[in-house]
């Protein structure tokens, strides 16, 4: 089964592509996005504790290159490629985003973001389409992830003070001893471990049971010494969660296991800002009810969504804009912030309360509705590799944002993988897979 769509008889008279530029283009694309454009970023230089709002020059140059090979390979492809897509959800959400970026209070910051958002799901997209079959797009994936978890243990060994954190470090110091490999952050990092043994799992069920097995392992050693709470908890949990989707194709009973604990997670966590009567009862069962500090960022977003429920502040644009982040008291956490630390809130924060809502409609409820289309779905619990591969992504995407701004990051692993776990989902619903391309 393949991760790209039949596009009818006009794609065989546009040619077939060689497997080599298949995978070149792939590797390039996830490479560019699991690595980054800064890895190993030097945590005691000045110029990297800053804002970075007006971007990177190394950064804006390789979207450039995404946006070249996701353009050649969407012209090669075809609009059919995009018909799947073409859904209310998506459509509505896209829409939305650009009305956010209109009204923005920092436009040119919306902007420049918006165009970032519109090149990364063309290279994700490409990356779906590009796939010969399932095994090819496993390998490439898999190989991808080893090839940055051993750079990741690379750096470990040839400069330790770039891949974990130091008492040197000009911001949050106290996670000294913290790996964080080719990333800047030490919650970063965890996400990313936790992603790498969802697909090092994928990969072995597709066949490669020992570069999968390895690939899950040093994941998991990894993990453990980023010390990130989050994806430290979020994976086994996840990894729990989709098992018990195999017991029943039920759609209830699916949507009970998955979406239930996200929203007790939810009411735990936003929850205990939003009501009182919440918070206390979070303070009398946990050890730290502030989440290492974030209940004082969700309130302070919550009540700036108050301030603009409909349009929100525009894309991208609250934390850069000058009447906060940027204009605030140095020695204030606000100047620090860049991000409410939950993807909902900052969903809400930056395109209001319909933006909220649209993007629980396609990233969060759509998802499951398309998993249940599929086909094959109604013919017992089962669920096939590549399905699994994309729930997972999906669920653990969800429940690490109840705790980090994961979604329209464009520069975030996690979220283009979470696009490619949706859109996954959708061509495979959508579209009229083919069993096996044309060599």
């Amino acid at each position: 089964m393949t991760t790209g769509i039949a596009t009818g008889p006009g794609a065989a008279a546009r040619g077939d592509l060689p497997d080599a530029v298949r995978i070149g283009a792939m590797a390039a694309i996830l490479l560019f996005v699991l690595i980054g454009a800064d890895p190993f970023l030097d945590g005691t230089a000045a110029e990297n504790a800053a804002s970075r709002a007006g971007g990177n020059l190394v950064n804006q140059v390789l979207f450039l290159v995404m946006g070249a090979i996701a353009a050649a390979v969407l012209a090669w492809r075809g609009r059919a490629a995009l018909r799947p897509l073409a859904t209310p959800p998506i459509l509505a959400m896209l829409a939305w985003i650009c009305v956010s970026t209109a009204l923005s209070i920092e436009p040119d910051v919306s902007a420049r973001r918006l165009v970032s958002l519109v090149i990364m799901f063309g290279g994700v997209v490409s990356v779906l389409v590009l796939a010969r079959d399932a095994r090819q797009f496993a390998n490439v994936l898999g190989a991808s992830v080893l090839l940055v978890l051993t750079l990741c243990y690379l750096g470990l060994v040839l400069v330790p003070e770039r891949a974990m954190h130091t008492a040197l470090d000009l911001i949050e110091p106290e996670h000294a001893g913290s790996w964080r490999g080719v990333y800047p952050h030490k919650n970063g990092a965890g996400a990313a471990m936790g992603l790498f043994i969802i697909v090092g799992l994928f990969w072995a069920g597709m066949g490669q049971r020992v570069l999968g097995t390895l690939v899950a392992v040093l994941a998991a050693v990894f993990l453990v010494f980023t010390n990130a709470k989050t994806s430290l908890g979020m994976t086994p949990m996840v990894l729990g969660l989709t098992w018990a989707c195999t017991l029943s194709a039920s759609g209830h009973w699916r949507r009970l296991v998955l979406l239930g604990p996200l929203a007790l997670l939810l009411v735990a966590t936003v929850g205990s800002v939003l009501s009182p009567a919440i918070g206390s009862v979070i303070a009398s069962l946990v050890s730290d009810p502030t989440y290492t500090g974030r209940t004082e960022i969700w309130a302070f977003a919550v009540d700036n969504i108050a301030k603009k429920p409909i349009t929100g502040f525009g894309y991208g644009a609250f934390w850069e804009s000058v009447f906060y982040g940027g204009g605030a008291d140095a020695t204030t956490w606000v100047n620090r912030a860049t991000d409410s630390h939950d993807g909902y809130l900052n969903t809400a924060l930056e395109s209001g309360l319909p933006g909220l809502a649209l993007t629980a409609w396609w990233l969060v409820l759509a998802p499951l509705s398309d998993l249940q289309a599929r086909r094959g779905a109604g013919t017992g619990g089962a669920i096939d590799p590549l399905a699994m591969l994309f729930l997972r992504i999906w669920l653990f995407s969800l429940m690490v944002a109840v705790f980090e701004s994961v979604f329209y990051q464009a520069t975030n692993a996690l979220f283009f993988l979470l696009a490619v776990a949706v859109l996954g989902l959708r061509f495979s619903a959508g579209a009229r897979l083919i069993e096996a391309a044309p060599r």
